[in-house]
């Protein structure tokens, strides 16, 4: 009984396998005639170059996925199999090649640019789908880190690992907003032209390429999970920064390809109007992260003790930091050397070597939110503090240069007096 069972089970599970193995052979020979059939169609609507090398690619692609499964597909589809079907495709597209009288080298050219087009678009997927899952992940552990508190937060591990996934989600978020352009950049490429010299025909072409690439839902996508970003880790210092520039540098490439969209959308109203809710959104984005900007820097000066009136704008700190100085060189509370000497070597210390002068005011001047000459103008005026402090010290410095030269001098002297000398042979 138990031997008939068993025989009964071992063939249920061989009948079942058998029935998968159909099932998956029949997908495949089914999805190779639909690709074929795509790309067929593909090939007889084609009016352009680009039409022609993306019809390439594809084709190209359906060899590369199939390859391995030549032999069951040469099976299924008797007499025309998978080496008859690429031959057909190759002589159709060879003869609207010739027809549209496209050179065999733009063939090639736009070939490798649609490959890389791919790639882009692939990688663009790969990586929002990966940052939504850190995003995820940064949110929950936010929370729990946010929950521990006295003596249940005893161990580092919660706040390493949050920040390890912080600097993984940043970089993951700067890479996809490099391939987004990339992949953009790489689409007008294959025209080589200018929007206002092509053919109605293709811009037809590229904006199909650009709503089947998901452009401009990948621009305001990247643009909102920049700002989630940005709410919930509460950024400081040169973190803070780096993301000021990343949000400086999307502005100014969304600028420069903003008015090719323009002229291709100038048909449409309603594609039109995506320009305009992608500048809104950025100019946002803007608001926010120079606002996270000007309250970190105010923070900054409050916890290293420092008290200077708040700002909100790259006029208002230069005016009131220079304020500031101004009451520490004049000495308004009337304080004592030795206090004065304390606070500004403070000050020097813990504040304008570690953090002003060496990230805030060259990411400033960078970032145009004050310029060159009001950066100068602060650091005169703290040059005048550290001069009111120690007022001897800058002719303490020329009095030992000095000595140090007569130093040198009066030991080389010596050095000549004291060599042996030599007498001379006739």
């Amino acid at each position: 009984m138990k031997t008939t069972i068993r025989l009964s089970t071992l063939l249920a599970i061989m009948t079942f396998s058998l029935v998968a193995q159909q099932k998956s052979d029949y997908a495949i020979v089914q999805r190779f005639q639909t690709m074929t059939k795509s790309i067929t169609n593909n090939i007889d609507q084609a009016k352009t170059v680009q039409d022609c090398a993306e019809a390439n690619t594809s084709i190209d692609a359906m060899e590369k996925e199939f390859g391995d499964d030549k032999a069951l597909i040469n099976k299924a589809n008797y007499p025309d199999g998978y080496d008859k079907a690429v031959e057909q495709l190759r002589g159709r597209l060879l003869i609207r090649q010739r027809d549209l009288g496209v050179i065999e080298s733009q063939i090639v050219r736009i070939s490798e640019l649609e490959v890389k087009i791919r790639e882009l678009s692939d990688q663009v997927t790969k990586l929002t789908n990966q940052n939504d899952s850190l995003m995820a992940q940064v949110q929950k552990l936010s929370q729990n880190v946010k929950k521990l508190s006295g003596d249940l937060f005893n161990s580092t591990t919660p706040i390493d690992s949050l920040h390890n996934m912080l600097v993984k989600l940043r970089q993951g978020l700067q890479e996809r907003d490099a391939l987004i352009f990339a992949l953009t950049d790489s689409l007008f490429m294959q025209y080589d032209k200018n929007v206002g010299d092509m053919k109605d025909v293709e811009k037809q072409g590229l904006l199909a390429k650009i709503d089947r690439h998901g452009i401009i839902g990948n621009i305001k996508r990247s643009i909102l999970d920049n700002e989630a970003f940005l709410d919930m880790t509460q950024l400081r210092g040169s973190d803070l920064v780096t993301l000021v520039r990343q949000q400086k540098r999307f502005q100014s490439q969304w600028t420069g390809l903003a008015p090719s969209l323009t002229s291709l959308y100038l048909s449409g109203k309603s594609k039109k109007s995506e320009i305009n809710v992608v500048d809104s959104m950025l100019a946002i984005w803007g608001g926010k992260v120079d606002g996270a900007m000007w309250r970190s820097l105010n923070t900054l000066f409050k916890e290293k003790g420092f008290n200077v009136k708040e700002f909100n704008n790259g006029d208002e700190f230069v005016a009131n930091f220079i304020a500031f100085l101004d009451e520490q060189i004049q000495n308004v509370n009337k304080e004592t050397s030795d206090t004065r000497y304390e606070l500004f070597t403070k000050f020097n210390e813990n504040l304008w070597q570690t953090d002003l002068y060496a990230t805030w005011l060259p990411a400033l001047t960078e970032l145009s939110k004050i310029s060159d000459t009001q950066k100068k103008d602060i650091e005169v005026k703290f040059e005048r503090w550290r001069a009111s402090i120690m007022p001897g010290a800058t002719w303490l410095k020329y009095i030992l240069i000095v000595l140090g030269v007569l130093l040198v001098a009066i030991i080389g002297i010596w050095i000549f007096r004291m060599r042996p000398k030599t007498t001379q042979k006739e």
